[in-house]
């Protein structure tokens, strides 16, 4: 009899378990039980939720939009700053626009993460919401010890 009550109450931890593995964990991308999916795996994983993925969609496009301005504008700001240290006379066009697009794209690949951190979070709380809704209890009671689910 404590061998079935021992499997019984293992079932249920494993079920337990088995709803919590579906969240996602936004950090410097997106991750479910500790390694880092890919964008098209989380497309996968958000597919049952159409308005986390249209967010994590509208993010995932800003990020890189953001990048394809960041980065060139980082190159022509760092070059323009490269050559003036070096005791050449630099291009104040080329300065000025590589600093604001520097500061734009930035603005706008954070952004982007920002709208992927709230498709992640938008995912996780739809997805505790849709388990089911059932509660275990174990503990004392006047007759010894007692094991309760309620549905």
């Amino acid at each position: 009899m404590k061998k079935k009550i021992y499997f019984f109450i293992v079932g249920i931890m494993l079920c337990v378990s088995v709803f919590a593995q579906s969240e996602l964990i936004y950090n410097n991308g997106v991750f479910q039980n500790g390694t880092k999916l890919k964008a098209e795996q989380v497309k996968g994983a958000m597919s049952d939720n159409s308005e986390a993925l249209a967010l994590y969609n509208s993010g995932r496009s800003l990020f890189v939009v953001g990048q394809v301005i960041a980065y060139p504008s980082a190159f022509l700001l760092g070059f323009d700053l490269g050559t003036r240290l070096g005791g050449d006379e630099g291009n104040g066009t080329v300065l000025a626009v590589g600093a604001v697009g520097t500061v734009v794209g930035l603005i706008i690949g954070l952004s982007g993460e920002k709208k992927i951190k709230n498709s992640v979070l938008l995912y996780n709380s739809k997805a505790s919401n849709s388990a089911v809704p059932y509660q275990i209890n174990f503990g004392f009671t006047q007759t010894g010890v007692g094991l309760g689910m309620r549905f």
